[in-house]
């Protein structure tokens, strides 16, 4: 099956970590031709849309609060609507608004819980986003990031207090190894409150990251094993420079 290039390009960009979307963006739109770069900024801002990102590290970009009527998103908190920019993947053009829906009563205390949330644990970048559906509901979109290009990773997490939690961890060192998580919840809060709701998220993070550990290391336990290469296991330090003649595989090729 053969595809074209904005099929191409827009592969590329729907299977890129979050963490990664502003250089796949940069180098794509350096390669393309200037028919293609409309298939970029398009593509982007649906990935954006879809899987949610950090502007200047607290304001959230994803469909949940996305305006229904413009091009730019909604910070509720402060009351204000702004762009997200491709090119320098920044939040801009932000103007006071009035949201024609009602906030409920913990809605100011629930943004508060979130805040101290985040902090406590998500040390390296979060940011959230608190929706006002109606009176008495919400939807909570909470996103920890962490990029570490030295060491040849990046990772982000994100949640909805609607259910459902996304796990994305691309490792690329002398290769190429990513995890995607994601799993859908279907649970009620034991209270409707902001206490509450910060708590279900905490046990819920809670619960999925042992998952997740569980899952990884029966993979490391069982699939993995077969997929190494068998060798000796040995607690000294083996001088290879020396090994032709000292060691015992050194001494069978030496034989031979």
């Amino acid at each position: 099956m053969s595809l074209n290039l904005n099929d191409l390009v827009t592969q590329i960009i729907n299977t890129a970590p979050i963490g990664e979307i502003n250089e796949v963006t940069r180098n794509l739109s350096s390669i393309v031709p200037p028919s293609s770069t409309t298939t970029v900024s398009k593509t982007v801002e649906e990935y954006v849309e879809e899987n949610g990102i950090i502007l200047l590290g607290q304001y959230i970009a994803s469909k949940y609060n996305k305006d229904s009527n413009s091009t730019k998103f909604w910070d509720y908190a402060s009351k204000q609507k702004f762009n997200y920019d491709i090119k320098s993947n920044r939040a801009i053009d932000f103007e006071r608004a009035e949201p024609l829906v009602a906030y409920p009563l913990f809605y100011r205390e629930l943004v508060e819980a979130l805040q101290t949330y985040g902090e406590d644990h998500y040390p390296s970048e979060f940011g959230y986003a608190v929706i006002p559906v109606s009176g008495e509901e919400v939807v909570v979109v909470l996103i920890g990031q962490k990029t570490n290009p030295e060491n040849f990773t990046q990772g982000v997490g994100s949640q909805h207090t609607i259910g459902s939690v996304k796990l994305d961890i691309h490792y690329y060192e002398d290769g190429n190894v990513r995890l995607n998580f994601e799993e859908n919840i279907d649970q009620s809060t034991a209270s409707f409150d902001a206490s509450g709701i910060v708590n279900f998220i905490n046990n819920t993070e809670n619960k999925l990251t042992f998952k997740v550990i569980e899952e990884f290391n029966t993979l490391n336990k069982n699939t993995f094993k077969y997929l190494r290469r068998l060798l000796p296991v040995t607690k000294s330090k083996i001088n290879w420079g020396k090994a032709i003649g000292t060691y015992k595989l050194g001494t069978d090729v030496v034989n031979q």
